[in-house]
């Protein structure tokens, strides 16, 4: 029996933490059963190895969201702490010895200086931006002197052709540590994309740092243990800042969203036997030079590397600077950088080529085998000079040819290596990513699949789940969710990891359940929380993408249900898995605003009546309907039921925009009343019961709305589509005795469609729950394993390895849509895999009371998987064998599991492995 999983504000040893009071949890791992916590203690020392902290004899069972509650902590320091715990089976366990190290708590703390070169010359990029959000017709940029067209397009969804091109500006300096360095921290940030390396090596194997934020509300620095790479006497230290988010084409192709200079914020703290700290940071000591390897880098565009330009390693004593200039230097300004606590990204897993093959037309590609986000590394031996490009894409056409429908633009993820040596060489972009699973090559020749490697990127969040069962296409499925959330949270959780790389809120609304079973998302989500609440807006409502993005012209200054919500069901989703009250205390008050905001969206009388709606304008309608009015989504832009397949443009595919015309009155009105009862819920955790009252009024008004004006009486909706009736029930927005007559109707909708999917973002989630719930569990069954178009298998069928953006990105005719293929929010299937299929569900907070409820008349012989939850590791199996199923596995320590039984009884098991064995028409056997 022992301690293990013990973190400090969710992070195992950090050397960044910079709140005063750090949230500290563990697990018990105990081989008897029915073991409990029934006390703890902590201490927590200071370098000089005095007590700041003794909690005491605690008689809780708590293991989580533990706050520090000793002395003021110090920047730049280590504390050591040691945790206790007596159980109820008369051990004490005592924990080996952790530390956490702070960073810096104070402005005063950072000595440092930003440093940037000279800027290059160059015209505006970005006409929004530089014409004060007045639209102007640019047509030539001038950047490093190359002429770069830019078109002014219409269209605000599509890409903006456009060409860059800045080189990454490297930054060095050489410095003496005056005696043999005992400990040594760099802190980092940058104005773009930095790679930092000092004496020849790399500070870190994390890449994409500091990550995407609205660099002029938020910037975050990087904290990097450094002892072994500083050495006495003479060391040289070396950034390159290539231009990222800050500076790069994101979202709509436009530069400079943020800056146009890159820059960097650096300091080197050292410090010798004797505790004597020593200071190097960026100040007027620095040189630069614009003339290195890297010719451009940018996110969507992809990275050139000139080989012929590399003339050594900076960051290397010996390296002759002599050309290089001056960097020019500013004092810090507002926003002041803060320390990144939550997980960096990281090449998680190098995936070998499968093949490299001639395309019928002629081209030679590289299949990875999977789709997923990341670079490549590629073994190069050409003629000094040879240029090779490296196209990345996602799937092939209908003929076999690559395909990429952003290829050209100003997304189209070409990188570009022009060799410099005849013999081998090694090309690895370092300041880009992109999403594929093949790789056109153009230039060299005689490629084999050894020459190439896939290296897949995500943020280190760690894989808590793991999902299999006895139909391999299931287990498929779950590949591609898993695949498509490893993708798709790269510093922040995306939409897409091609066309946009944005924070779409709407996506996590749909999908963060999934998430939180296959990963440890909390310190990641935390982050991105605090991101939420900067850039919402004034008038409160929470924005469709975080970090803000500006030329993103479409979302005004509005918000949408669905999306805004995320405000709400992350922070508490977080509380139900991980016991975090203090993510609910810190969301609060943005929760509020963005109530209210959408309250007075709801007052708002719509002008004229919106076709499908249900809605009325005060001309033509009595008192009542008026009133009602009041209380329904009828006016503004929501994005509704996102994405419905029979919802499709001239060219026959899917239509976004009109999906959402379609159904925002009857999904954002189910929404409201949605929102109302998790923030009267939330209220109540909090203890503000005004609010928990006020709340759960307006909910049930805005169901007496609902029903009033979209129900008619015999339980019909005004408007048919599958996705309204699953959130009217799962909201509850009509009286208990007309659900069962919506429940039917939905289910005569799914069965008149042929057990296809209808649904998009919004009702996804729900529709397998709903039809389980009301009784129509076969027809449940029949649309999980259901192959054709639109479906979750259909896309199995077809050969997907991560999740595509549109039930119909390809269409039975082969046709390919012009969308991602690798988005996850239609993978929030998963969540329902974990909880119905496997059976793992969470009755209490942080999984202290687990349900094992498998739905037994699945259509499977068999499921296993586990959860390692915050207090410990959950297995589970189950088989079915004739008449009789076998489930077994073990619960944590410090819990307490109930076992559902096919007959409905329920057996305490407690915690610890069991075995049961069970009839499928009745109740225990042995």
């Amino acid at each position: 029996m022992f301690i293990q999983n013990i973190t400090c504000e969710f992070v195992k040893n950090s050397i960044s933490i910079d709140c005063q009071h750090p949230r500290f949890s563990w697990e018990i791992v105990a081989e008897k059963n029915n073991v409990f916590q029934k006390a703890w203690q902590m201490i927590v020392r200071n370098e000089e190895n005095v007590i700041v902290w003794d909690s005491g004899v605690q008689e809780t069972s708590d293991t989580t969201d533990i706050s520090y509650q000793g002395e003021k902590l110090k920047s730049t320091s280590v504390y050591h702490y040691q945790i206790t715990v007596w159980t109820n089976t008369g051990e004490m366990l005592q924990s080996g010895e952790n530390y956490f190290e702070t960073a810096f708590f104070d402005h005063s703390d950072w000595k440092a200086k930003w440093m940037e070169p000279e800027p290059l010359p160059q015209l505006p990029q970005n006409p929004l931006l530089e014409a004060k959000k007045e639209w102007q017709k640019i047509t030539e940029a001038m950047m490093h002197g190359d002429m770069s067209a830019m078109k002014t397009e219409e269209d605000i969804w599509e890409a903006l052709p456009m060409e860059p091109y800045d080189p990454a500006v490297q930054m060095r300096r050489v410095f003496r540590a005056d005696k043999p360095v005992k400990r040594a921290r760099l802190y980092v940030t940058s104005h773009g994309i930095y790679e930092v390396k000092i004496n020849g090596k790399s500070v870190t194997d994390s890449r994409l740092n500091p990550g995407f934020t609205a660099y002029d509300r938020r910037l975050k620095y990087q904290v990097y243990n450094v002892d072994e790479l500083v050495q006495n006497g003479e060391n040289a230290i070396s950034v390159t800042v290539a231009d990222g988010w800050y500076k790069g084409k994101i979202a709509l192709g436009h530069g400079c969203e943020y800056g146009e200079v890159p820059g960097a914020l650096l300091q080197l703290e050292m410090i010798d036997e004797n505790g004597k700290k020593q200071v190097i940071c960026s100040d007027e000591n620095w040189k630069y030079s614009f003339d290195g390897p890297v010719r451009s880098a940018d996110l969507f565009l992809g990275e050139t590397y000139d080989a012929r330009r590399y003339d050594g390693e900076p960051s290397e004593i010996e390296y002759d600077d002599k050309k290089w200039l001056q960097v020019r230097t500013h004092t810090m300004e507002n926003p002041i950088p803060e320390a990144q606590i939550s997980p960096l990204a990281k090449v998680f897993e190098e995936v070998p080529a499968q093949s490299v093959f001639v395309t019928p037309n002629g081209e030679t590609v590289v299949d990875f085998g999977q789709n997923l986000a990341g670079t490549i590394r590629v073994k190069i031996q050409e003629e000094i000079g040879t240029e090779v490009k490296f196209e990345h894409g996602e799937m092939l056409d209908g003929q076999g040819n690559f395909f990429y429908v952003f290829a050209g633009t100003s997304r189209a993820q070409e990188d570009i290596y022009i060799c410099g040596e005849k013999r081998e060489e090694i090309f690895e972009p370092h300041f880009t990513y992109h999403g594929f699973r093949y790789v056109r090559v153009t230039g060299g020749a005689d490629w084999k699949k050894e020459d190439f490697t896939a290296l897949a990127i995500s943020t280190e969040n760690e894989v808590t789940g793991n999902f299999q069962c006895s139909d391999e296409q299931i287990n498929q499925l779950q590949s591609n969710i898993y695949w498509s959330q490893r993708s798709n949270n790269i510093t922040i959780p995306t939409d897409c990891p091609t066309r946009e790389k944005a924070g779409w809120t709407g996506d996590v609304v749909v999908y963060g359940a999934t998430a939180l079973y296959n990963q440890n998302m909390t310190a990641f989500y935390e982050d991105w929380l605090r991101s939420i609440r900067l850039d919402q807006l004034e008038n409160g409502y929470v924005l469709g993408t975080v970090p803000q993005i500006r030329n993103y012209v479409q979302q005004g200054d509005t918000g949408s249900l669905g999306w805004g919500d995320v405000i709400l069901t992350l922070p508490l989703q977080l509380y139900q898995l991980y016991g975090d009250k203090e993510v609910l205390q810190a969301n609060y008050e943005a929760m509020e605003e963005w109530m209210q905001s959408m309250e007075r969206a709801a007052h708002e009388l719509p002008s004229e009546a919106v076709p499908y709606g249900g809605s009325q304008t005060e001309q033509n309608c009595d008192e009542r309907s008026l009133e009602n009015q009041r209380y329904l989504i009828n006016t503004g832009f929501h994005f509704g039921d996102w994405i419905i397949p029979s919802v499709v443009n001239e060219e026959g595919f899917t239509d976004g925009p009109a999906s959402a015309f379609l159904t925002m009155n009857y999904v954002g009105s189910s929404l409201l009343a949605a929102d109302a009862d998790m923030f009267s819920e939330i209220s109540e955790l909090v203890g503000n019961m005004e609010n928990a009252e006020k709340y759960c009024a307006y909910a049930n008004r805005v169901r007496q709305a609902f029903e009033e004006e979209y129900v008619s009486e015999d339980g019909k909706l005004g408007q048919e589509m599958q996705g309204n009736y699953i959130l009217a029930l799962r909201h509850h927005m009509v009286s208990p005795e007309k659900e069962p007559l919506l429940a039917e109707r939905l289910n005569e909708l799914v069965v008149k469609n042929g057990f296809r999917l209808d649904t998009g973002f919004m009702a996804t989630p729900h529709i397998l729950d709903i039809l389980c719930q009301y009784g129509y569990a076969d027809t449940a069954w029949k649309v999980l394993l259901q192959k054709q178009c639109p479906s979750w298998l259909y896309e199995v069928e077809q050969g997907a390895t991560t999740v595509w953006e549109n039930w119909d990105a390809v269409r039975p005719d082969g046709k390919l849509a012009g969308c991602s293929f690798n988005h996850y929010a239609f993978g929030c299937v998963g969540d329902f895999l974990y909880r119905k299929v496997l059976g793992i569900q969470n009755t209490g907070i942080g999984y202290d009371k687990i349900l094992i409820a498998p739905e037994y008349d699945c259509p499977f012989k068999w499921a296993e998987g586990t959860y390692h939850s915050v207090n410990g590791n959950i297995e589970l199996r189950w088989e079915k064998n004739k008449n009789q199923v076998k489930i077994s596995g073990r619960i944590p320590a410090n819990t307490s599991a109930c076992l559902k039984l096919p007959d409905g009884t329920e057996k305490e098991l407690g915690n610890g492995w069991f075995e049961v064995k069970a009839g499928l028409d009745s109740g225990i056997k042995e």
